[in-house]
């Protein structure tokens, strides 16, 4: 049986180019557009009016998401043909 962290460095090897990186979330975070979406979505459906509610990391959940909630990538990553094009450019560039 493969462990784990095989498994993760596997799926990362036939995804990497399918990744993108996140300008709003701090750290460089990698994720793919489709994940990128459904923050988008869980942010929208999260409340933020007490953002102070709860313990410290609800407040961390809360504001790593508040980022997602008006994101313009979520967005443009829905079609898959403007994903490719734009990592084939942002490889080429960086």
């Amino acid at each position: 049986m493969r462990t784990t962290a095989h498994q993760v460095d596997e799926w990362l090897f036939r995804n990497r180019r399918k990744m993108i990186t996140c300008p709003y979330q701090p750290g460089n975070l990698r994720i793919t557009p489709w994940g990128c979406r459904r923050r988008k979505l869980q942010a929208r459906r999260e409340d933020f009016t007490d953002m102070m509610k709860g313990d410290y990391f609800d407040y961390v959940y809360k504001n790593g998401l508040l980022r997602c909630r008006d994101c313009p990538n979520a967005a443009a990553s829905q079609h898959r043909a403007s994903d490719s094009s734009s990592l084939a450019a942002g490889s080429t560039t960086a």
